[in-house]
């Protein structure tokens, strides 16, 4: 029996989260669609438009390409899942997010594009809201917007986000009964945007913040965690934890035994050896199935990628197998408020306004393994 299931919001891009660290029209412009499965024929004037999915990715980006790319490879996997049961598509290669998309957008429209996918920064969104208002759109990030009421009526947006990630993560420690949390942070600027995300909700569900305390990878600085932790004593019911695997892992062993400590998927690496996560038992986050359910019939159809991916591009990988799927759904429902649930690699997927938001597995790492979590009896 799987527990512990969360609904979490997608709401900002992926991109920003994980890669923030990495406009004129080209001429000719290097962006070629390309039919990579479920071959259609290329249209050789604007007179002859095929019916096709298309994709739109930065991938000649020198700043995005790498997480383009994943995507790409995603969406494609997706595709060759489905064989020859999958329907015409087309990659289209942009040089960035502006004007490079808006022309790709229109090309694509001319060539018979049924359906338009991507935006992967929020700049991207909003172009591709601009550009495919005729069409069935999908967004790889939220638009930035006042109001859904902006958004065309078959218009939807998905997107990998931290930030709401705590946010969701607060509202389950909430839901257990938690008043009282101490805030256990990593001095960097990751760390502490998932810190503020995690602290506006706890505080607006009307939770307390014990103390608050930042570390580095001084090893006065664990000592430093552990007297404070000792002087708030049953002050806190609980710690919030945000730090990447290493800062956590160096953190964990200073924090009281037997205190229950919530994390986001940012703060495990899935992939790691057992050995590596022994510091980490305990701990609770949120993970997509792609990582956590390899039982999941969703994670199981799909083929992991022929490249080795960084734990946070593979991400954007599932991400890109979910707007294949998408894709199809968008394209096939006619009425947009009817689109039905898709359960997903990256969770199961549902449809909130123009926003599709995904449920992730409540996770615990046990014997240095990340399992579903099971709550005592």
């Amino acid at each position: 029996m799987r527990l512990g299931l969360i609904v979490v919001a997608t709401a900002t891009s992926a991109l920003s989260v994980y890669a923030q660290q990495r406009a004129s029209i080209p001429e000719p412009a290097k962006a070629v669609a390309t039919p990579l499965a479920a071959p259609v024929t290329v249209a050789k004037t604007p007179n002859q438009p095929v019916p096709h999915i298309a994709l739109l990715v930065p991938l000649a980006s020198k700043t995005f390409g790498k997480v383009a790319d994943a995507v790409k490879l995603g969406f494609v996997a997706g595709a060759e899942a489905d064989g020859k049961n999958a329907p015409p598509y087309r990659i289209y290669a942009t040089d960035d997010e502006g004007a490079s998309l808006a022309v790709q957008v229109r090309r694509a429209v001319a060539e018979g594009a049924i359906a338009v996918i991507g935006g992967v920064t929020r700049d991207g969104a909003n172009m591709i809201v601009r550009e495919s208002r005729l069409l069935p759109t999908l967004a790889l990030n939220a638009p930035i917007i006042s109001s859904d009421n902006e958004l065309p009526d078959r218009f939807f947006y998905i997107s990998l986000n931290l930030d709401i990630e705590a946010r969701l993560m607060a509202r389950m420690i909430s839901g257990e009964g938690l008043h009282s949390i101490a805030m256990v942070v990593a001095n960097n600027p990751l760390a502490k945007r998932i810190r503020d995300s995690f602290e506006t909700e706890w505080l607006r569900l009307g939770g307390e913040v014990a103390t608050r305390i930042s570390f580095g990878s001084d090893p006065n600085d664990a000592t430093r965690v552990a007297t404070a932790m000792e002087k708030i004593g049953a002050k806190a019911e609980a710690v919030f934890l945000a730090a990447d695997p290493a800062a956590a892992r160096f953190i964990r062993p200073y924090l009281p035994t037997g205190m229950p400590v919530f994390a986001t998927s940012h703060t495990v690496d899935p992939r790691a050896e057992a050995v590596a996560n022994l510091d980490l038992d305990s701990v609770r986050f949120l993970e997509m199935p792609w990582f956590a359910e390899q039982d999941h019939p969703a994670v199981m159809a799909y083929a992991k990628s022929a490249q080795s991916l960084p734990v946070e591009y593979e991400r954007l990988y599932a991400l890109g197998i979910d707007a294949w799927r998408l894709g199809q759904l968008i394209v096939k429902t006619e009425n947009a408020r009817n689109l039905p649930p898709l359960d997903g690699v990256t969770g199961r997927i549902t449809l909130d306004g123009h926003q599709l938001t995904r449920t992730l597995s409540s996770v615990e790492v046990r014997d240095g393994r990340s399992q579903l979590y099971r709550r005592s009896e």
